[in-house]
């Protein structure tokens, strides 16, 4: 009993001299430290590497590219500094979870015409969303082709679709901006694309054009 007693000792004495302790900072300063899915820091971080090998953190900050890191016991640095990349597409972008991929009913100022009505939307989309995958005048249905833009780690794709709602007794639209996202490692199938709660800023203000020129 004492044999097995003193090994449990010397074993916990042995992990605790073979711990390293290092720090692990990070840029930008507001950037989240998580590891096994719980925050332990933001920025800076100091942890004990003990019997395993290395340990795994997720960096991430808003409008940066998140990044997983591995730090091994063998790495003779005591603070290992990382620098996160800035994702651009997420600073030509608004938070727009109102907006995005949401339908909103736009209500027709009385004294505007369908025909009048119709050419607005025609004029306030066509310049941004110059294809159309549906253009149905005469049902009030409108739906523009993908519009992508590529930024350095990802594609962002919009689209439009403007619908009269029917049998109302006021002219009635239904708008809805489609707002989605891909990483180029995943490559450009629509199997990579997933909804985005940002809009990207010309569409956003384009919208807002548009419900304003019909109210």
């Amino acid at each position: 009993m004492k044999k097995i007693l003193l090994f449990f000792i010397s074993l916990g004495v042995s992990l605790v001299l073979n711990a390293q302790t290092k720090t692990i900072n990070v840029i930008p300063e507001n950037a989240k430290i998580i590891q096994k899915g719980l925050e332990v820091g933001q920025g800076s971080y100091t942890f004990k590497i003990k019997k395993e090998d290395y340990v795994i953190f997720r960096l991430s900050a808003p409008g940066y590219i998140d990044k997983t890191v591995r730090i091994y016991k063998t790495n003779k640095s005591k603070t290992i500094t990382y620098q996160l990349e800035v994702d651009e597409a997420y600073n030509a972008s608004e938070a727009n979870s109102d907006l995005a991929n949401k339908s909103m009913t736009v209500n027709v100022k009385d004294g505007i015409s369908i025909d009048e009505a119709w050419k607005r939307i025609i004029f306030y989309t066509s310049d941004l969303f110059p294809d159309m995958e549906i253009l149905d005048k005469s049902s009030g249905w409108l739906r523009s082709a993908w519009i992508k833009q590529d930024f350095v780690y990802s594609t962002i794709r919009t689209r439009i679709e403007i619908k009269e709602v029917p049998g109302q007794d006021n002219l009635k639209y239904r708008v809805k901006l489609q707002s989605e996202y891909a990483w180029h490692e995943c490559g450009g199938g629509d199997e990579c694309f997933k909804q985005w709660d940002r809009v990207l800023k010309a569409y956003d203000q384009a919208i807002r054009d548009l419900v304003n020129a019909l109210q």
